[in-house]
């Protein structure tokens, strides 16, 4: 199933990478109902990019996730990694973090958002 939708902004990413941001999107739809938004930034995000850069991941959460949540999310994201040869990180922040911290203010000004629950 293709999820993320075509833009401009993210036609320089390769194949597979396109394929593990899908096949990572499904899978957050479906699990997880407490992850809002899904922002690419980083040089992938900016097109400032190298050969070595990684796929950087902000997910936006409506409450804090547990433990166990992060850590089978970041278990999919190392299976994904290991499938499509691809390297990613992954950040959680939750709504109310989000307005207090500037830091993660400028990654959501500059990022691009790969997915939004509706």
């Amino acid at each position: 199933m293709k999820v993320l939708k075509r833009n401009n902004k993210l036609r320089h990413l390769h194949y597979f990478e396109e394929r593990f941001l899908n096949e990572l999107i499904e899978k957050i739809r479906v699990s997880y109902p407490l992850i809002k938004k899904i922002i690419l930034y980083g040089s992938k995000a900016r097109g400032d990019f190298t050969e070595e850069s990684d796929i950087d991941l902000l997910f936006i959460t409506k409450k804090p996730l547990n433990k166990q949540e992060k850590y089978e999310i970041f278990d999919f994201i190392s299976e994904l990694e290991l499938k499509y040869n691809v390297l990613a990180s992954a950040l959680f922040i939750n709504e109310k973090e989000l307005k207090e911290r500037s830091l993660f203010r400028e990654i959501k000004k500059d990022g691009i958002t790969l997915w939004l629950r509706e």
